[in-house]
């Protein structure tokens, strides 16, 4: 280091040096700026900025009277090298004297300062290991005045790094996360207000595209799952009769008694208790307590009657530009319309959820559709009992499984590790995860990858699994032809494929629940706009009521 700054500092003077200045070769006004690395050699984190100034003025100080003003101009590239090669044996002597001896500052008195000073204005080498101390800052910006430089000014302002950590970077210890994340931001909800775009890797956004699945680490701060999960177990317990209202809907809907299905809705609608619909559930042929049914489901908590003082923090996050956005970047498009939301209440000994996939059972006719999936809980490893997600990889873009075997897949879907797995030695085929899941951790999927979740049938009694799920579609999705029929209950068991008659009901019947109260007022095929499903991107689109 030493012999680069000598030779840059001779270079500089051999320029000044020719430059016909009246008051010498070392007089001139010159705009140079010194580089980062002097500064950072000599000087510590801040440094202030002034002009030029005559060198006769920046030196006289350290000048020795006894020299001639025309010897100085001879000898000023020896002289001005002998102090900074002084400045530097001093730095370089003081450290190593600090390691052998831990006495130093008791050599630094008043003294030994003034005769370092002297001997370093004489241009001597180190003043020795016991008078040496680290030059000032003001005086090495001094020097570099005096031979026509500039010193560097380095802001002591750094930019505040974002609460968030990036995506597909290993994450950091999720308490310290959160400390440094609530001291920044006293409102848990801040993060997801915010218009800045989120932090999702090109890798991640490739992964999402080619499998049609992907995992988002460390994507919310852990004090968003925590106002969440404050907010939503109770509203899933004072909700709980109308969860199990609509798993009756569903099965009378599906069921092979005419009157069942044509009467499904009134019969649910009829339910008081939830002992009630256990019974019905029962004489059905089903045992809720036996892991027949694989969870309880409660949709639209964003905007439910009380959600601006129950719900509050999830209909933030649903309507957040921070989701959005992500959305936005995942499916590239410019525009998106928030779905729906869902919490999912997998209680111990509920079964298996089924294969699926999400756009089945939604009233679009698209294939820009994505859903967050935020467990409101960690989630162990899969060998540990985690029952999060399990994806098909790949299979959000399989046409032929429903163009050859209808959307119901028929005996596809009994080998679907078969299918996919595509000759590779691998025992779970093309089926993979992404647990384990810390809190804060976010998967996303799209709406046609195939994916389920195993039993809760390793846990015990009140370990249940909660996980909010967030769905959002490009904006510009239409409406289908076939949804005012599939939306009643009465108009016959659902389609499979096997026609393509734009008047034969199509699809799963699971969300019914959800879109039955606006779906009425829109036109098929036509862009639309409806408070209840509002466009949420871009921000100078966002209606919401």
């Amino acid at each position: 280091m030493k012999q680069t700054i000598l030779t840059l500092l001779v270079q500089q003077a051999s320029l000044m040096k020719a430059a016909s200045s009246p008051l010498g070769p070392l007089g001139s006004s010159s705009s140079c700026t010194t580089s980062c690395f002097l500064s950072n050699t000599f000087g510590g984190k801040n440094t202030r900025s002034s002009q030029n100034i005559n060198i006769h003025q920046a030196t006289k100080s350290i000048i020795p009277p006894s020299i001639h003003h025309n010897q100085w101009r001879e000898d000023t590239t020896g002289s001005i090298f002998s102090l900074y090669a002084s400045s530097i044996s001093n730095n370089v002597a003081e450290t190593n004297s600090k390691r052998r001896n831990s006495q130093n500052k008791s050599n630094k008195s008043s003294g030994a300062r003034r005769k370092t000073k002297n001997s370093i204005a004489a241009g001597g080498g180190a003043a020795g290991t016991k008078n040496a101390r680290r030059m000032k800052k003001s005086e090495i910006d001094d020097l570099v005045r005096g031979i026509g430089l500039q010193p560097v000014v380095q802001s002591s302002s750094k930019k505040k790094q974002n609460a968030i950590t990036p995506i597909n970077n290993t994450p950091k210890s999720h308490q310290k996360h959160d400390r440094t994340y609530h001291q920044q931001n006293p409102d848990p909800m801040s993060i997801i207000k915010q218009q800045s775009p989120p932090s999702i890797s090109l890798q991640t956004q490739l992964d999402y595209s080619r499998h049609g699945h992907s995992a988002l680490r460390s994507f919310l701060p852990q004090t968003v799952i925590q106002q969440l999960h404050s907010e939503l177990l109770p509203y899933a317990a004072s909700h709980a009769v109308s969860a199990w209202r609509q798993k009756v809907e569903v099965q009378l809907a599906d069921s092979s008694d005419e009157y069942y299905r044509e009467n499904a809705r009134t019969i649910a609608d009829n339910l008081k208790s939830i002992q009630e619909c256990q019974d019905l559930l029962e004489s059905l042929g089903m045992d809720p307590s036996s892991g027949d049914l694989p969870f309880l489901q409660h949709f639209n908590a964003w905007r439910a009657p009380d959600a601006m003082t129950t719900t509050p923090g999830a209909r933030e996050l649903c309507l957040s530009p921070y989701l959005a956005q992500s959305a936005s970047i995942l499916l590239d498009s410019s525009t998106i319309r928030l779905y729906q939301d869902s919490l999912f209440h997998k209680r111990a000994g509920d079964g298996w959820t089924p294969w699926h996939s999400d756009a089945r059972m939604a009233p679009f006719d698209t294939s820009k559709m994505i859903t967050f999936w935020i467990p409101l809980q960690e989630v162990p490893t899969h060998e540990d009992g985690g029952t999060g997600l399990l994806f098909v990889d790949g299979s959000h873009s399989d046409f032929a499984l429903p163009y050859w075997n209808g959307v119901g897949g028929g005996r596809e879907y009994d080998r679907l590790e078969e299918r996919y797995n595509n000759g590779k030695e691998n025992i779970n085929g093309g089926v993979s995860h992404h647990m384990p899941l810390g809190l804060g951790d976010v998967t996303v999927h799209n709406g046609w990858t195939l994916h389920c979740a195993d039993a809760m049938d390793c846990v015990e009694e009140g370990e249940d699994r909660y996980a909010f799920a967030i769905t959002y579609v490009d904006g510009l999705a239409e409406l289908r032809e076939d949804v005012l029929l599939s939306s009643e209950t009465d108009g016959g068991q659902e389609n499979h494929g096997t026609t393509n008659d734009d008047t034969t009901p199509k699809g799963d019947k699971e969300d019914v629940w959800s879109f039955r109260s606006w779906v009425e007022e829109v036109k098929p095929r036509t862009e639309f706009t409806h408070p209840l499903v509002p466009i949420v991107w871009p921000p100078g689109k966002r209606v919401i009521e």
